[in-house]
C-alpha cells in the first residue's frame, strides 16, 4: 500500500465521498473507521503518501492519533477533517504536527487541491535546495560537522534517530531558518511563511515544532547549539556552533 492515501473516517457518507473522489483523481486509497485501526496502520510505517484524519473518531481523538504518530517519528503528511468554526481544534492539530485541515462540509475541489499541495511538498517540490552532496545523488545540506544532513528535495534527513523523513511543516520551518542562517526570525514571521495567515496557528505552534526539531538535530536538545532561542525575539539557525 506504499504511496496510497489513508482515509481515517467513520461517517460512511463522508468516507465514501472522499475515497471516491480521490480514486477518481487517480490516487490509491485505503480506508479505516476507528482510532485504533488508523493508529495501527500509520505505526506500521507503510509510508503512506498522506493520511486524511477525522478529528472525531470511535475510540479516540484524531488529534491524539496525530500526536502519537509524530511521537514515533513518523512524518506522513496529515490533513485533518474538522467541524466548521472549530478554530481551537485547528490550533491543537497544528501544535501536535498536523500539516493542514479542511472544514466540514467541504468542497471536493478544495479537498483535492489541498491533497495535491501536500503531496507536492512531500515529494520535494519546495523550490529550495541547499548544499552539495556529490556522488550524483540529490543535494543535501550538512551541519554539525557532518553529523546531520537534510535533503530539501525529498525531506529525508540524518538525525539523532537515524534517517527519517521530515513532515512538510518541519521541512518548511527548517528551510526558513537555514535560508537566513545566523539571522533571528520572529515567531510571527515563521508562522506567516510556513503556515500562512489563514491557518489559525499560535506562536506556541512554532515552539512545539522547534522542540521536535531539537530532538532530531541537537547533540543535547536541552542545550541547543543549532536551533537557538533569542529571548524576546525568536529563533536563529547556526550551522556549526
Amino acid at each position: 500500500m506504499s504511496g496510497a492515501i489513508l482515509v481515517i473516517e467513520d461517517e460512511p457518507l463522508v468516507r465514501d465521498l472522499v475515497a471516491f473522489n480521490l480514486q477518481h483523481a487517480g490516487y490509491a486509497v485505503q480506508t479505516v473507521t476507528t482510532f485504533a485501526d488508523g493508529l495501527s496502520q500509520l505505526l506500521q510505517r507503510e509510508r503512506y503518501a498522506l493520511a486524511i484524519v477525522d478529528v472525531m473518531l470511535p475510540g479516540g481523538d484524531g488529534i491524539e492519533l496525530v500526536r502519537r504518530v509524530r511521537q514515533q517519528g513518523i512524518s506522513t503528511p496529515v490533513l485533518l477533517l474538522t467541524a466548521r468554526g472549530e478554530s481551537t481544534t485547528k490550533v491543537r492539530g497544528f501544535d501536535v504536527g498536523a500539516d493542514d485541515y479542511v472544514t466540514k462540509p467541504f468542497d471536493v475541489p478544495e479537498l483535492l487541491a489541498r491533497v495535491r499541495a501536500l503531496l507536492r511538498r512531500a515529494s520535494g517540490d519546495h523550490g529550495f535546495v541547499v548544499g552539495g552532496g556529490g556522488g550524483g545523488g540529490a543535494p543535501r545540506f550538512e551541519f554539525g560537522g557532518g553529523r546531520y544532513w537534510i535533503r530539501f528535495d525529498s525531506g529525508l534527513a540524518q538525525t539523532n534517530e537515524g534517517e527519517v523523513t521530515l513532515s512538510d511543516k518541519e521541512l518548511r520551518l527548517l528551510e526558513q531558518l537555514v535560508r537566513q542562517e545566523d539571522r533571528v526570525l520572529s515567531r510571527a514571521d515563521l508562522l506567516e511563511e510556513v503556515w500562512g495567515m489563514d491557518a489559525f496557528p499560535t506562536e506556541r505552534t512554532i515552539d512545539n515544532f522547534v522542540l521536535r526539531l531539537r530532538r532530531l538535530f541537537e547533540p543535547d536538545p536541552e542545550s541547543p547549539v543549532h536551533l537557538v532561542t533569542v529571548r524576546g525575539r525568536g529563533y536563529l539557525f547556526r550551522r556549526n556552533p
